[in-house]
């Protein structure tokens, strides 16, 4: 019989619908489970900090969920306020502190001109 879990999964806490990927963590050289969402599209709100480990943080706001928060991922391109982007392959857990978010890929997307 399963216990009860009184932790939130990915689709929960993002409220984007999500799938099971199987991982490989550089840091512990394990494979892994864990939910993504393989397709993410949000805004930029201008800021991007670049980490000590070679990663680069992302905020964004998901206008979508009525959320804000940050995304850690290993590429940098250049935003604006409001650019629209794409990540591939969001992940989160749970800290102390809210949470932490990483992605696989981020991309800039076109604004379509109607």
């Amino acid at each position: 019989m399963a216990k009860p879990s009184w932790t939130p999964r990915l689709a929960e806490v993002l409220r984007h619908k999500t799938m099971e990927m199987e991982m490989h963590s550089n840091r512990t050289g394990n494979d892994y489970k864990t939910d993504v969402i393989p397709v993410l599209r949000v805004r930029s709100t201008g800021n991007v900090e670049e980490l000590d480990d070679g990663f680069y943080r992302y905020s964004i706001v998901d206008s979508k969920a009525g959320l804000e928060y940050e995304i850690k991922v290993q590429k940098k391109i250049e935003v604006k306020f409001g650019s629209p982007v794409e990540f591939k392959n969001v992940r989160g857990g749970s800290t102390t502190r809210g949470g932490w978010y990483s992605a696989d890929d981020v991309s800039l997307l076109q604004v379509q001109n109607a």
